[in-house]
């Protein structure tokens, strides 16, 4: 039995653990990460596992067979070269190393001490490979390969404790299809792998898009990475003197047209072949994943079992040394590129900010400073573009130093994680706070750090620096509905008593107004709450959740088309917001947000089809939903006793409010603003 240990408790150390624990030869023995949370392990962990803080601990305490790192891509060849000293084989998830060098000296010392490494280059020992093997010598020579590879953007860490940049994640993903495209080129016999691959040409956009050419003899290699192309892919294309294979890796097909294809019957009859292969494969591969229920992160049983029969085989390993570190070192050079167009388009964008700003008068710096957190955000970005126009002076806070194209001209900006730690100094001269920054995504870790402890260590900061003003920008969602309440809800209509059960962020801003409603109290700070209902930008119109969700082809909508839908214009908010920073005294202390003239349901539809004609709207109607609802409710109650059911009706329910007071904060916004024009 292989003792496994794993550096690292994330989201992928989660999937090598379930992939292991389905393994009969190997058991995770020990677990290090600095803040692992024992909970989230305690039911994947076999009996007799330890979880250390630090892997040094670890390697002391246990003598693990292999290790497996899946820490931050930074760690991973100190983290390698500490568990080969230690006489254990190592497995280092991707990207191996941020530099060839640093890959070549890991290979080394595993050579020097007897033992193996593996990359995680998984994507080649998915089942489906097993086909690609069999049927690439079919397509003779190889002429070109191409590796595409789309992917989701993702703003942030899966515990919200950082934000990634698209830059960042490039570099992330950029392994899964340079590897691919560097085994398919091996294939070629012609080219072994004392024959460089160079880099011939590469085009590239900080946004998220890289485009390159490669040389290997005389077969051509192309790669294709989007963060912004549209579907969700990764395939490979292999092109022959004697046919093509087509690889998709999501869906895990293989379509391979072999033959010349010269001929005019083969020109008529291949499109059919492909048709019926597609239909085919995919059947079967969804088939597979339903029947046989896949239980582990794609292809990490299979590139596990094999890096272990390695080591009892003795054989030459899952991976070859010259291939992990020319990966590497592909990797590395297209990186240089994107940091290198990165920082040329940003001092181009310092440059314009400047000028811009030096025409621009000097802020009013009566009442202090007006501090913005998430003043990168939807709502943060408006306010603070509205406050610059009424010429208050401006500090945004972030958690990443913000590139100099996506400022505000006229604007300072520190960075700060309120989520950890804000020290009292940034606050120096602030005369109010508004607090925008909060959790929209992942799950409740990320939403208690994100919101409700960035809450509490601002008000923290605020106390120590002196700042007794804010305005705090909550959620309408956070209340009762008009069912609990008795009436329409207005402003006091209280905080819903169980938050939990309306998902982790509407549980993350009730429990963060908590905080700014105790810190009168407690700090002697003066705060206003704003309620903003379901915001929505009518110039990149995105529909709110409580309208529908897209499923594939189709946009769900719930509900009747002339049923209105309470929601606040983006705009609007800032104004209203802009309105508090100036006459904070005379602002009611709680003002729930929404539109006066609330549009239905059936014309934010009509705007969405204007903006996505390939969407076909279906309605569901709310009774549906409703009985729907109940019944999951019954079964989450049987199912998890101890904890409050989700109710999916209330998640797309119209609610009743009382909208008199928004209306005339909003109609007295609109008269401020064309006064001070």
């Amino acid at each position: 039995m292989k003792r496994i240990a794993i550096f690292g408790a994330g989201k992928m150390a989660m999937h090598h653990i379930r992939a292991i624990n389905l393994m009969k030869d190997a058991q995770v023995v020990g677990v290090a990460d600095p803040v692992a949370d024992e909970n989230k392990l305690k039911g994947l962990l076999p009996e007799g596992c330890h979880v250390f803080n630090d892997p040094k601990e670890l390697l002391r305490t246990i003598r693990p067979d292999v290790v497996h790192i899946c820490t931050p891509p930074e760690t991973h060849s100190a983290l390698a070269t500490l568990v080969l000293k230690k006489g254990s084989h190592v497995y280092v998830e991707k990207p191996f190393a941020l530099s060839s060098n640093e890959a070549a000296e890991v290979i080394s010392l595993a050579n020097q001490s007897g033992l193996k490494v593996c990359a995680g280059h998984q994507l080649l020992f998915e089942p489906h490979m097993s086909k690609v093997n069999d049927q690439i010598s079919k397509l003779g020579k190889i002429v070109c390969v191409e590796s595409y590879f789309s992917f989701k953007t993702v703003r942030q860490s899966s515990d919200g404790s950082a934000t990634i940049s698209p830059i960042d994640q490039l570099i992330d993903i950029m392994p899964h299809p340079v590897y691919l495209l560097l085994y398919f080129i091996r294939l070629n016999k012609l080219y072994q792998e004392d024959t460089s691959i160079k880099i011939k040409a590469l085009d590239i956009t900080v946004d998220g898009n890289v485009n390159g050419i490669f040389r290997c003899g005389d077969t051509t290699g192309i790669l294709r990475v989007t963060l912004q192309g549209r579907p969700i892919e990764s395939f490979v294309k292999v092109v022959g003197t004697n046919g093509c294979l087509f690889a998709e890796y999501v869906r895990g097909t293989v379509v391979t047209l072999p033959g010349p294809g010269t001929s005019g019957i083969s020109k008529v009859l291949n499109p059919y072949s492909e048709a019926l292969q597609n239909t085919i494969e995919t059947t079967v591969a969804l088939s597979r994943r339903v029947f046989k229920k896949q239980r582990s992160y794609p292809g990490l049983y299979e590139i596990f079992s094999a890096f272990y029969d390695s080591l009892d085989l003795n054989s030459n390993g899952a991976l070859s040394g010259l291939s992990i570190v020319e990966t590497v070192s592909i990797c590395e050079e297209i990186a240089a590129k994107l940091k290198l167009k990165e920082k040329e388009e940003d001092n181009m964008a310092e440059e314009k900010l400047l000028e811009i700003s030096l025409t621009l008068p000097k802020p009013d710096i009566k009442g202090g400073k007006v501090l913005v957190t998430g003043g990168s955000g939807l709502l943060g970005l408006a306010v603070v573009k509205e406050l610059r126009k009424h010429n208050r002076d401006i500090l945004v806070i972030s958690r990443k130093n913000q590139p100099f194209s996506k400022r505000v001209p006229g604007v300072k900006y520190l960075v700060a994680d309120l989520g950890s730690d804000v020290p009292a100094e940034i606050l120096q001269d602030v005369g109010i706070v508004v607090h925008c920054a909060a959790e929209t995504v992942g799950g409740k870790d990320a939403h208690a750090r994100n919101t409700i402890n960035a809450t509490r260590n601002l008000l923290d900061a605020m106390a120590t620096a002196g700042v007794r003003k804010m305005v705090h920008i909550s959620s309408i969602a956070v209340l009762k509905t008009s069912r609990d309440y008795g009436s329409s809800i207005d402003e006091y209509a209280g905080i819903e008593p169980e938050l939990e059960g309306r998902g982790p962020y509407v549980w993350g801003k009730g429990e963060a107004e908590k905080l700014v409603m105790e810190s009168e109290k407690k700090f002697g700070i003066t705060s206003k709450i704003i309620r903003p209902g379901p915001l929505v930008d009518y110039n990149a119109f995105t529909p709110p959740g409580r309208l529908g969700r897209e499923v594939g082809r189709m946009f769900i909508y719930i509900g009747k088309k002339n049923e209105r839908l309470s929601l606040c214009d983006v705009q609007t908010a800032a104004e209203v917001i802009r309105m508090y920073v100036i006459d904070f005294i005379s602002m009611p202390p709680i003002l729930n947000l929404i539109e006066p003239n609330a549009p239905t349901r059936g014309e934010l539809v009509s705007l969405l089809l204007n903006i996505r004609p390939d969407l076909r709207a279906v309605r569901i109607p709310a009774a549906f939903i409703w009985s729907g609802s109940t019944v999951m409710k019954l079964l989450q109650r049987v199912l998890r006793p101890r904890r409050k059911p989700l109710d999916i009706y209330a998640a797309f329910a119209s609610e009743k409010y009382n909208s008199s007071l928004a209306s005339k904060i909003i109609e007295k916004s609109k008269i401020q603003m064309e006064q001070s024009a």
